[in-house]
């Protein structure tokens, strides 16, 4: 039996993987949020073997692998999914306050998560999958992403080094592509000032170009958590 700890669960991929785990019974979902109204709002409904975790900037999530110890079953499968791409703000015009928010949402949370996975998985000697949500980002730099693409750069190095330690563990950062999320809406508001592609990401929306998030989800489902089919630590969502 899979514990499935999922990050971002109020996002737009995050809430159609939640859907697809439930629907189709795979493992105990364990959904982390942020928001207690809109968990509420989007997984109210939601029936058995569904486990909520609130968290917050400090969080060490030793509650949460509490949590995880409680459940039956062999393995850990993380899916890394909450990442932030605000401020969209040139460098030289962040506050400490935006700064500071920056790196401890996109960046500390993730690596403390991870820590106390494997903290857990050694003591308990379980085995752990760790899925990663991977961006173009990583490799193309763009104006106002400061944030974003340095975050997502720094995730893939820090598991890279994860899986060079635990050569047992499944690790894997998948780039899903560009999907019709309130990420998307978010980019699409900003100031060409700040962005200069943002008529480009305009254009995907109009031309139909994004990608549906149900359609990410039931593959990343397939490839990486029903299955394991990476040859890489790092792969794309096939079209």
């Amino acid at each position: 039996m899979q514990t499935i700890v999922l990050t971002g669960s109020t996002g737009g991929l995050g809430f159609a993987l939640a859907n697809q785990f439930v629907r189709k019974g795979i493992g105990n979902l364990i959904c982390v949020y942020r928001d207690e109204m809109k968990f509420q709002k989007l997984f109210g409904h939601f029936g058995s073997n569904l486990y909520s975790y609130k968290t917050f900037m400090e969080d060490d999530y030793v509650p949460l692998g509490n949590t995880i110890e409680a459940l039956p079953g062999d393995e850990i499968v993380l899916i890394l999914n909450a990442f932030s791409i605000a401020p969209i703000k040139l460098a030289g015009e962040y506050s400490y306050q935006e700064i500071d928010g920056m790196t401890g949402g996109n960046i500390r949370q993730n690596v403390a998560l991870i820590n106390e996975a494997i903290r857990r998985c050694r003591c308990r000697s379980l085995k752990l999958r760790i899925i990663n949500l991977d961006s173009g980002a990583t490799d193309f730099p763009l104006s106002g992403w400061g944030n974003y693409c340095a975050s997502k750069a720094y995730l893939n190095s820090f598991l890279s080094v994860v899986a060079l330690e635990n050569p047992d563990f499944k690790i894997v950062s998948f780039d899903p592509g560009v999907m019709d999320t309130d990420m998307q809406r978010q980019i699409r508001e900003t100031d060409s000032r700040v962005f200069d592609r943002v008529e480009t990401f305009i254009s995907y929306k109009e031309s139909g170009r994004l990608i549906d998030p149900s359609a990410v989800a039931e593959q990343l489902i397939e490839r990486y958590v029903s299955h394991w089919t990476a040859t890489g630590i790092r792969e794309k969502y096939k079209l």
